[in-house]
């Protein structure tokens, strides 16, 4: 994709992890409880997005009666403990240590609470593969572009050398925000048109977006 690549950058919910159907069933449990109608996997794919609040009030959630904060708390809830039973999507493990052995630098930055993901990425057994793990300081998934900026100066990151691999069109302004080439993958919680709506070159498996990556690798 580009001649010299030095630092990747991963998103983690539905890019690494797989928890789109524990995602789903969760809202649907929200949604039951407020008496609103449940969402099917696609529905939820078509709607989706960053900040998390504006996609509740699309289906249905007015705030009148409680805050962002409060309906996090719901969700994390039923989410939280079903979550370390959520696998890594196929061949996630393999394109790791492929970009390990091929990229200078590996990151996670996502919208998941920083404790949380840390967490998770060492149950997950993937924690050597990454310099540093970026989350955000709550659990209310706003925009990552302020911590994206935080990592970047952290680690001088030069974003004519990097990529932001994530699964949302809010993956791509993140990468815009830093200057940086993105690519889109799939298998997570927007689907491939909403994404190929962004520009962004869209894959929908590892195996492709290693073709991609590294078209050149023996």
């Amino acid at each position: 994709m580009m001649e010299h690549l030095e630092t990747v950058i991963w998103d983690f919910n539905g890019t690494l992890i797989d928890d789109l159907d524990l995602v789903v069933r969760t809202v649907n449990t929200q949604l039951e409880k407020r008496n609103l109608s449940p969402l099917t996997t696609q529905d939820y794919r078509d709607v989706f997005g960053f900040p998390v609040e504006d996609y509740y009030r699309r289906i249905g959630v007015t705030f009148e009666d409680e805050t962002m904060a409060e309906l996090s708390a719901d969700f994390f809830a039923d989410y939280a403990p079903a979550l370390k039973d959520c696998p890594l999507h196929d061949d996630v493990r393999d394109t790791l240590e492929l970009f390990k052995a091929r990229v200078s630098r590996q990151f996670v930055l996502s919208a998941m609470e920083q404790g949380m993901l840390r967490s998770m990425i060492r149950h997950l057994g993937i924690d050597p593969f990454f310099d540093g793990v970026y989350g955000l300081a709550h659990q209310e998934g706003d925009s990552k572009v302020s911590r994206a900026h935080e990592l970047k100066q952290d680690y001088g990151i030069d974003p004519t050398t990097s990529l932001f691999i994530g699964d949302t069109a809010h993956d791509a302004e993140v990468a815009q925000a830093l200057g940086m080439s993105v690519i889109l993958i799939s298998t997570g919680h927007q689907s491939a048109e909403r994404l190929r709506d962004t520009g962004h070159p869209v894959v929908e498996s590892y195996q492709e977006l290693q073709r991609a990556v590294l078209p050149h690798r023996s």
